[in-house]
This record gives structure tokens, sequence and C-alpha cells, in this order.
């Protein structure tokens, strides 16, 4: 390779390779069939860029600069199931922390460890590979994967300071070896320092012990991974010629696979405030989990400035969940609804409650699940320094069932290394910065780390999407929750502005905090709607309890029979549950089970304690089985035969513990029944937009000047098609004067008025109307994939045309959408929105009964007529026009 090409050694690459060749490349079998997980797109890419550097550059040197979450280890995973390919069994690899080391020790070689990266048994040309882990490369055997495993201090003090029975650069002569460096940007102390000759001699630093080392063979490879490269020109220069993959934080966030950051500021110097919030959002997001039967532990961090503060604050928070009282979960609440904050994520939360728990019992049902939830026994502090490798454990699977942690307590011991999928809330427990530069640094380190998004599917997505956001484009939906992480601050100006531009910088997905923006009704607005009323068609998205005839006793005999075929788990307060399991998996011997009746093992006021805590409704979850009382749900099981471990001991404490790992089981069955939503018949409703409209929104609004028949006298611009939607329909406003004597064009600003859901239960096979076009075929229907989706579309269109009496309404309804040819497909490309076009079409020509119910005339005789345009796109526009054209034209003739 030439050192006077200013290219990259990714471009070189791919320039002697060959793009169209770089797509083509396969990735070996020996590789992806001997891995625990599917490798995604971006991993996908950077192997192919190393395998085509071994047919062409042939750099031994290479950097992965990946971002934090990408999933570095399964990429190294799979370079090393490649290197052993080519004949090389020695692999050594170093990090920069202690408890980075145990994790990642534990991810290559436990394979009960569900972070385990090969598959049970590794197969490459025919033979059984093993995995063995070393001291010193005497113990290496041929066929297997040898692994040596030290921090990079460690590795510079054996070599520097030879011992023996320990790895020494004798060992190294005449091995072929493979050096994997973690978290590697911390291996440049001697390129920052520009350490001279004479000075290089004397002190030797972990960067030229790790050069010496690797330059110990003329075979060996080095291969770094490091999220961030230090930005000073001598290391930027070093790296210039090794960086074989670049995958940015900005890349990895944009392709949907990191949470979203969401704000949330506190006026309040106190902790309390923190506290409850962070805890009131961290049971939101699990109960929205249950309710859609996802197992999720959402886990909040507490971050102090200094390890006796967070001692300190550690005891603060669990005096105040002991004496929290409801009504001040009430108070706070009541301050959020009365701030401008009505946009957040917590007066979601508050509109959950009140719907799942009852307008009565929201409160107490609240208090009692944060209590639990929430107690000492669920609380991790990881500052102690005796601690780390214990701690490392657990934190090394918080996602996994048996963990039971909820809530963390930390100063700076997680800024790198750690692996969490579960975290959704940080918390700031400081107050207001004295350097905000300084402190917001290690801040956007830490929210890097909790952005990772946790993986999760519901019925009706494709299996790809399980490791990437799907609400992007529908906030609303209660599951966004689960793709958002919340960032608890004390409001310090200073402090946020400087998080918000490094976060941004990062290319972390920002969320602003919304703005409350004021709507007036425009002159002709005014002028209409005092003389008309203005009508709409709307319809609703049933799940669960709300469908009629959608629990009966058939489907709850099929709920028993999985309660029957559970493993329960062995539930001990005397060991860990995390140990018994461990222990459990290694003996392999004790596996007795022993059956018992539930009525002798959970009595009926154990099981009504267990009911409590579930957050399982009568009335929503119970009552549609027709069981009259909870005595007679306590009966249905009383007879039934479980499974348990015949260690098992049936103390109170476990029966409630039994009784709650039944009972979420059986929530998660009847979420599971009842997940599926319907739409229902469409209806008129008569629209009452305010004279004055508070909204709250992130977007842009621009002055109403112009357009004098929009509804309000402002309106959001989310893109330059919307303006140009605005001056299509400012050039033809003589045109739509000759087919209507009144009407106006409402700019929808996510008005809930407007949402309309797809009530198309089954849609025309398009494929069979193409094979043959017999009666038969054309009778074909498929189920609509998009049933019961919902959407509200940009601008709607109210009119009455120049031939109709004057009868006070506005008697036509028109949907329009602007949309990128991205999202809307044309004859060469179907968009994914394209089925909202289709369902807005299926809509055209329809009238419905303006009954005396829906309006304050007396006369009930007259109709809403509902018509819809294509997509206005810039691709697609002529057949925008002459659908506009016609549809002026139709109400012209009338």
């Amino acid at each position: 390779m030439s050192a006077q090409t200013d290219k990259t050694l990714q471009e070189l690459i791919i320039e002697e390779y060959g793009k169209k060749n770089l797509r083509e490349l396969e990735i070996p079998s020996y590789i992806s069939e001997n891995l625990s997980k599917d490798l995604r797109e971006y991993q996908i890419e950077a192997l192919r860029l190393y395998l085509a550097n071994n047919e062409t550059l042939k750099a031994r040197h290479l950097m992965f600069n990946m971002a934090t979450g990408s999933g570095k280890t399964l990429i190294m995973a799979s370079l090393i199931l490649e290197c052993y390919k080519q004949g090389y069994r020695d692999f050594i690899f170093f990090v920069n922390a202690t408890s980075v080391l145990e994790k990642t020790k534990a991810n290559f070689s436990d394979i009960l460890s569900h972070k385990y990266l090969f598959s049970q048994s590794i197969h490459i040309d025919s033979t059984n590979v093993g995995i063995n882990i070393i001291e010193n490369l005497s113990e290496s055997k041929e066929g297997c994967i040898n692994i040596y495993f030290n921090t990079i201090q460690g590795l510079f003090s054996l070599l520097n300071n030879e011992r023996e029975n320990s790895l020494s650069f004798e060992d190294l002569k005449g091995k072929k070896l493979v050096f994997l460096a973690d978290e590697a940007h911390h291996l440049n102390s001697e390129t920052k320092k520009k350490l001279n000759k004479n000075e290089a001699q004397e002190k030797e630093s972990w960067e030229s012990i790790v050069r010496r080392a690797y330059e110990s063979h003329s075979e060996n490879l080095l291969l770094e991974f490091s999220a961030t490269i230090p930005q000073e020109s001598e290391v930027l220069a070093k790296y210039s010629d090794k960086i074989v993959y670049e995958y940015d934080l900005k890349k990895f966030c944009e392709n949907g696979y990191s949470k979203r950051i969401f704000l949330v500021k506190y006026e309040d110097l106190g902790l309390q405030s923190r506290f409850l919030g962070a805890m009131l959002l961290s049971l939101y997001r699990e109960c929205v989990a249950s309710k859609y039967g996802i197992f999720l532990k959402p886990v909040v961090l507490f971050k102090s400035e200094t390890i006796a503060e967070s001692k300190k604050n550690e005891e603060a928070f669990i005096t105040f969940v002991a004496h929290l009282t409801s009504q001040e979960i009430l108070r706070f609440y009541t301050d959020i609804e009365a701030s401008d904050r009505r946009d957040s994520l917590l007066l979601q939360s508050l509109v959950f409650f009140k719907k799942e728990f009852g307008e009565t019992l929201w409160q107490e049902q609240v208090l009692q699940s944060l209590k639990t939830s929430f107690s000492p026994h669920y609380i991790l502090n990881v500052n102690n320094d005796s601690e780390v490798a214990k701690c490392q454990i657990v934190l090394n699977n918080l996602e996994d069932r048996e963990n039971e942690v909820r809530a963390i307590f930390v100063v700076d011991k997680l800024n790198e290394g750690w692996d969490v999928l579960n975290l959704f809330d940080i918390v700031r427990l400081g107050g207001r910065a004295k350097n905000p530069k300084n402190t917001t640094t290690k801040e956007v380190q830490l929210i890097g780390r909790g952005a990772r998004l946790f993986p999760f599917l519901t019925q009706g997505l494709d299996s790809h999407l399980e490791y990437k956001r799907k609400f992007d484009s529908d906030l609303g939906n209660a599951l966004s929750v689960l793709e958002r992480l919340s960032y608890h601050t004390l409001n310090d100006v200073g402090f946020i502005a400087e998080l918000e531009s490094q976060m941004q910088k990062s290319g972390l997905l920002f969320e602003n905090e919304k703005k409350k923006i004021v709507l007036h009704t425009s002159k002709r607005a005014k002028q209409i709607t005092k003389d008309n009323e203005l009508f709409t068609i709307t319809n609703e998205r049933l799940r669960g309890s709300q469908i009629p005839n959608l629990f009966n006793y058939e489907r709850y005999k099929e709920i028993q029979g999985y309660i029957r075929t559970l493993e329960i788990p062995l539930f001990s307060h005397k060991v860990a549950e995390s140990e018994v399991d461990f222990a459990k998996k290694i003996e392999g011997t004790d596996t007795s089970k022993r059956a018992k009746r539930f009525c002798d093992v959970v009595a009926k006021e154990v099981f009504y304690k267990a009911l409590n805590r579930s957050g399982l409704s009568f009335d929503t979850h119970i009552q549609p089985f027709d069981f009259a009382s909870k005595e007679a749900f306590y009966q249905s099981f009383s007879d039934m035969e479980l499974e348990f471990d015949k260690r098992q001991e049936f103390s109170r404490e476990n029966s409630l513990e039994i009784a709650k790992y039944v009972l979420e089981h059986f929530k998660k069955q009847t979420y599971e029944i009842g997940y599926s939503p319907i739409a229902t018949d469409f209806r008129v409703q008569k629209l009452k937009l305010e004279d004055k409209k508070e909204i709250f929104s992130t977007k842009d609004f621009a002055k109403n000047p112009q357009y004098e028949w929009l509804y309000y006298d402002n309106y959001s611009v989310d893109s330059a098609l919307e303006l140009e939607f605005l001056e299509f329909i400012e050039t033809h406003k003589g045109s739509i004067d000759e087919s209507f004597s009144q009407w106006v064009i409402v700019r929808n600003e996510g008005f809930s008025e407007f949402r309309i859901y797809d009530n198309r239960q089954y849609i025309e096979s398009t494929i069979a109307s193409d094979i043959t076009k017999s009666k038969t075929a054309k009778s074909l229907k498929e189920k609509n994939p998009n049933f019961a989706q919902g959407f509200e579309p940009d601008f709607l269109f109210f009119g009455r045309r120049i031939d109709e009496e004057d009868k006070g309404i506005l008697s036509i309804e028109c949907f329009i959408e602007s949309k990128g040819a991205h999202l809307s497909g044309d004859k060469h490309y179907k968009g994914k929105d394209t089925w909202k076009e289709e369902f807005l079409q299926s809509l055209k020509g329809k009238e419905f009964a303006i009954t005396q119910d829906s309006r304050s005339l007396d006369t009930h005789s007259h109709k809403l007529t509902i018509h819809a345009l294509p997509f206005f796109t810039k691709r697609i526009d002529i057949r925008f026009k002459e659908n506009f054209e016609s549809f002026l034209a139709r109400n012209r003739e009338k």
C-alpha cells in the first residue's frame, strides 16, 4: 500500500476489491453457523472488508472503529473463527479494565451465559473445535481456540517484568498469534506524548510493549476495536492506514439500533422529584411491556458526583421509598399537569395508570408497585472497589429474568465497557454544574451506554425489526416508550445546553422538548364556522376486553393448559436465585421434580396478595372469562397440578413468589389473546376545533399571512414537500372556488379527532388479479396486514358545492397526504406507506348519514361525502393533478 495516498484503508480495499464484488462477497458458513447470534447488516459489511483485505492488501494491523453498542464482540468472535480457519490457534485478548475483562471472558467462554457468542458446538472443516482458556501459551491445545485474557496493565506488567509460569516474550517466539485489543484507544500513550527515541528506550509504554509483542512474528495479527479514537493529530495519523471499517454512533442511531433520548428537567433542587419521576417512568415502561406480553424489568441508574454522595443518595432514596404516600404521587402529577410540560412521558404515564388501574384505584396501585419494585433488596451500589467482580457479574446479566436489580447507584465505574439493554432512566443527582463542558463529557458517554436498544417484538412485526426502532413515525403508540431513554436532571440551563450540543455532535437521537404553540382560527374559518357545522368521519381501534366475545371458556382452558406446562423456578430466600440457577446448570443432576396441587402450595389469602401485586385488573383480565369473583378465579387454579423442584420449600414468602410467577404467565397469555386489535366501522362526528387551540410540538411553525383558506393562522413546516402542496392549493384556489361556495383546509397538527384506522379486514389479492381475470380470481381476498393500523392525514379539505342549497353544513370531506417517493412508492417501487393511500382510496365516494346525534340542527336527512386524493409527491405529481381536477369537475357537475 502506498504511504503517499490520502485514501483510507477502507477506501483502498474497496478500490482494490471492487464495490460490486464486495457487495456479493458471502460470509463463510464456518463463521455464520458457529455464532449464537445473527449478524446485522453493518457487521456483515465489516467482515466483508476484513475478508477482502485478506485477499488484496493483506494489512495485519487493523482498527475496527465502531460505535458503542454495535456488537464489536460478535465481530471479534467472527474474526476468531476466520483466523482459526486460516491456521491461527492462539489468541491474546486484552482490555483496559478488569471489570470489562471478566464480562468479556464470560461472553467468549461461558456456554451457559445467554450472552455467549459462539454456538453450543463449534464445527470447522467437519471437526469439533473447543474453547480453551489459558494462563500461558504452554497450555495451548492444537484442536482448540486458545484464548489468553488480560488487561493492558496486566499484559504490560507480565511482559515488562517476566516471571516464571506467566506469559513472557520468550513464550511468543516462533508463535503465530492474534492480538485482540478492546477499548484500544487506550493504546496511544506513547503516540500522544510524542516521546523521543532516547525517552522511548528508557521508558516503554503500554503501546510499545504491545507493538513489540505484535512484531515478535511476521504473521501475527493485531486487531483493535474502539468506539472512539483520540483526536490528536498524531493518533489520527497512526490510524490513517489501519481503519478497516468505520461505523460511528451517528450511523448506528440513524439506522434504528438505538433508543431515542428524552430529557426530563426538574426545577426542584431537592432529589425527591427526580427520584419519583424516574420511578414512575420505570413502572410505566414495565406495565406497557407487560400489557403487550413483553418481559421487561427496566433499570434506573442514579449518578452522583462522589462516592460519599452516592452512598448518601442511596440512603435518601431508600428512606424516600419507605415513606412515600399516594398523596405525594398525586401532588407530583398535579404539578406536571399544571406546568407547560404537558407533552412529557410523565403525563402519558398518568393517563396510562388511570386507564389500566382505574380512576379511583390507580394511586394506591402505583404506590404499592413502586414500594415493591424499589425496595432495598433490588438496589445495587457499584462504587465499592472490593466488590467490583461481584457487581460485574450482576451488571452483565441485568436483562435476565432471575436478576432482580431495579436501581443502580454509581459515580463513574460504568462509563466504559458496560453492556446493558434494559437501562431506560438515567438520573443525574448532582446540583448545578460548575464546569458544564467537563461534566457533560462523561454524561454523554453514559447516555451512549444506555442508548442501546432493548429488543422486542409484538404480533404483526417482522423478526428483522426486533433489534431496531419500530415507532419513529408513530410516537403516540404506547410501545414507543420502550424505545426511549429518559435523562432526568436539574433544570441547569448551562449544563443542558452543553449536554444537548455534545449529544447532537456524538450522533445520539435527542428529542427536543416540545414547545407550547397557540393556534388561532383564521378569518375565513371564523366566518364559515359561524354559519356552518363541520363533520368528519371517525372510528376506533379496540383490543382485548373491549372486543365483544373475545374471551370465552375455551380460551381460558388454553391458558390453563399452558400454565400446567410451566417449569416453576426454584424460589429460595436463603440462596440467591442466580446462584441456585447456576448450580443447577453445573451439577446437571439436580433435576428431580415433584407434583403438587396449586391449592396445597398457595393459600387463598396469599393468592389474593399476589393478585394485587401482579397488576392484573379483575374487570379487564379476569371477569371477561365469566368469573364472578376473585374466589371463583382462585378455585379454577386450586386443583391444577404443577411440578416443583424437589428442593422447593413452601414458606409464605416462597408461595407468594410462586403465585406471582403463575399470575405473570396468566397475564402474558391474556395479553397475547387480546393484543390483536380490530378497527370499528366509521361514523360521523361533529368537528369541534377551538378558536384558540393549544398544542405541544417540536416542529417549527410559520405565520400564515397569505393562505387565507387555512383553518388556523399558523402552521407547522415538516418538509419542503408540504410547502409545495400549500403553494399548489394557492395557485388553484380559483378553480376550487368554481366548484365550492364555501371551503377550508385544516393542516392536521396531530389532532386526535382526525386519527383514522384501516378497517379493511380483507383486501383484494393483487396477485390473483394479475394471473387471471376470471370471476373466481377477482373474488379472492387476503388478510389485510395493516388492519387496525392508524394514522392522521396531513390535510383535510371541507367544502360545500356551488349548486348545493345552504343547509348549514359542509357536506364534502377530502383527505390529502403529502409523501416522499420512498414512503409512497410508484410503479417501480412499493413504499412502506402505500397502504395508507390504498386505504384512503377505498373511502372515496362513500356517503355517511349526518344524524341528529352528530349535529345540533333539527333535520337528520343530510349526508357527508368522502373523497381522497392520491399522495401528493414530487415524483407522481401528474397523477395527483389529474385526480385533483377530476375531484373539482365531479363536484362542479353535481
